[in-house]
């Protein structure tokens, strides 16, 4: 049976059979995969203590004909420890959905590691007790998602209007049909549109041309706006993202 190492971020957990756990991984070099980790549901597992939530761990895999198994795991860093504060985890386990939903099965991620694995260090250094927390976590997951986009080729482009060719100015609209910008005048018809404020608008121009600033807020409706774009591409909800918002 062979083996392999890699470094590793884990994405998600869930139970699988009886006293196992399938874990989903983000790895270094193999990308997003499944893995059993038998035995990591007893309490006398050796397995469990090196699979912390929001860590990264060195993995030995061993590769099975249906499912790969955890061989062995090494706790490498742990980004959030507890006491967990509530904020801190609901925006923790955002990143982590976000990074599932857009990566890939066997496809290098080296960088969309480095990307969570960056956002998670950011994250551990908030309070949320602070009178600055909403500021911070709004501004660190608006970041984190269009960073996230330009990786996956969903790049928000705000340059000009898809019908006209102009810039954008007033009264535009974002169609979830074509994923385009047009200006009102020139929706094709059939388009189901949304209309942007122009304080969105603003925001949107501003983090599309690289020209935010490190203290330049993020409006909650642009942070709307993002969150509901990347739903939109992954196709259903994300309850953790959903709740993460209501808070800020």
């Amino acid at each position: 049976m062979s083996t392999y190492v890699t470094k590793s971020l884990v994405l998600s957990v869930k139970p699988w059979r009886e006293g196992d756990k399938l874990y989903t991984l983000l790895t270094e070099l193999y990308g997003k995969i499944e893995v059993v980790a038998a035995g990591s549901r007893r309490v006398s597992s050796k397995l469990s203590p090196h699979l912390l939530p929001f860590s990264e761990i060195n993995v030995m895999i061993a590769r099975g004909r249906i499912r790969d198994r955890l061989a062995s795991a090494d706790l490498l860093q742990v980004y959030i420890r507890p006491p967990y504060e509530l904020p801190k985890i609901l925006l923790a386990s955002a990143l982590l959905e976000v990074a599932e939903s857009l990566t890939r099965f066997g496809q290098s991620e080296y960088r969309a590691m480095d990307l969570l694995r960056q956002s998670l260090s950011q994250l551990a250094l908030l309070s949320s007790s602070s009178s600055a927390w909403h500021i911070s976590a709004r501004r660190l997951l608006a970041d984190y998602l269009i960073e996230f986009f330009k990786l996956t080729g969903l790049t928000l482009t705000l340059t000009k209007c898809e019908r006209c060719h102009r810039p954008l100015s007033e009264d535009v609209y974002f169609s979830w049909s074509s994923h385009s910008f047009y200006h009102q005048i020139h929706v094709p018809p059939g388009e189901t549109i949304v209309p942007l404020t122009q304080e969105v608008l603003a925001w949107l121009l501003k983090a599309s041309n690289g020209l935010l600033k490190q203290n330049d807020a993020v409006p909650l409706t642009a942070l709307d706006f993002l969150t509901d774009y990347f739903t939109g591409h992954a196709g259903h909800q994300f309850y953790t993202l959903k709740v993460f918002r209501s808070i800020l």
